[in-house]
């Protein structure tokens, strides 16, 4: 299966869940649903990767997710972000999103 490295910023649409997933992503003109996340993990400033964990940490992450559009298309995607808890919720901050590659 050939991949194309993407490496350019998306908007991204985000679903109301905790932690919210991807529901939609803006790549150029075109504006892909997602059908279905097929996977996900993240990465802490220490580049440690931690599969399939919720234990959300205060600092720097990369938050990947592998996406089926509804199209049939497989994309990697991530977001940048710092993770902070205020009054018990998780929210992001200065959380820029990107289109990693296409599978």
């Amino acid at each position: 299966m050939p991949v194309e490295f993407i490496g350019k910023p998306i908007e991204v649409k985000l679903s109301d869940d905790d932690p919210p997933v991807p529901v939609a992503f803006r790549l150029g003109d075109k504006e892909y649903k997602v059908a279905d996340v097929l996977q996900h993990w993240q990465e802490h400033a220490s580049g440690q990767a931690i599969r399939g964990h919720d234990d959300w940490r205060s600092g720097p992450q990369r938050l990947y997710y592998r996406l089926r559009t509804t199209e049939g298309e497989v994309y990697e995607v991530y977001v940048d972000w710092l993770a902070t808890r205020r009054q018990g919720r998780r929210r992001q901050e200065k959380s820029k999103w990107f289109a990693y590659r296409r599978l």
